[in-house]
């Protein structure tokens, strides 16, 4: 019983607490697939830069006011992180077009996967010598900005 648990728990340690590889462009894009497709936050959020992350951080601050104010309405960010331009789960993520600053995603919805869309990624260099994302520009035309998002949601008044 005992090597059991071991074995789950290291099972689980090995999927949740991987090292995230954000050395390259190409890693860097695969791993927010991965992240993306699995609507895991969290693994996402890790790759983002630190100003990025902390524009989340107050945005998901005010969507904790709304929450107080309102209790019983949809909050801001009550279907989670806008990880991608869709607004359901995707089935596949692949990069398209990758440069040193930014990536091309393709996505398809679990729910209709001829129905492609693409998103982008920015890229942005660190001091360690590795990249972040810097910002997300969503589909269907690459205007709208996940950063303008958690903009609106941070200084928004509740």
């Amino acid at each position: 019983m005992l090597r059991a648990t071991l074995i789950t728990l290291t099972i689980l340690g090995a999927t949740t607490a991987q090292a995230q590889d954000t050395t390259t462009a190409e890693a860097l894009a695969l791993e927010y697939c991965a992240a993306a497709i699995r609507f895991d936050e969290g693994a996402a959020e890790n790759l983002m830069t630190p100003a990025l992350r902390d524009l989340i951080a107050q945005a998901r601050a005010a969507n904790d006011a709304f929450l107080k104010k309102y209790p019983g309405d949809k909050p801001p960010l009550g279907d989670g992180l806008p990880l991608t331009g869709y607004q359901d789960a995707t089935e596949s993520c692949v990069p398209e077009s990758v440069t040193e600053t930014s990536a091309v995603l393709i996505y398809a919805p679990a729910s209709s996967p001829s129905d492609i869309w693409r998103d982008q990624i920015e890229f942005e260099a660190q001091a360690d010598g590795t990249l972040a994302v810097s910002d997300i520009l969503y589909a269907p035309d690459l205007t709208q900005r996940f950063s303008a998002v958690m903009t609106g949601i941070a200084t928004a008044t509740y």
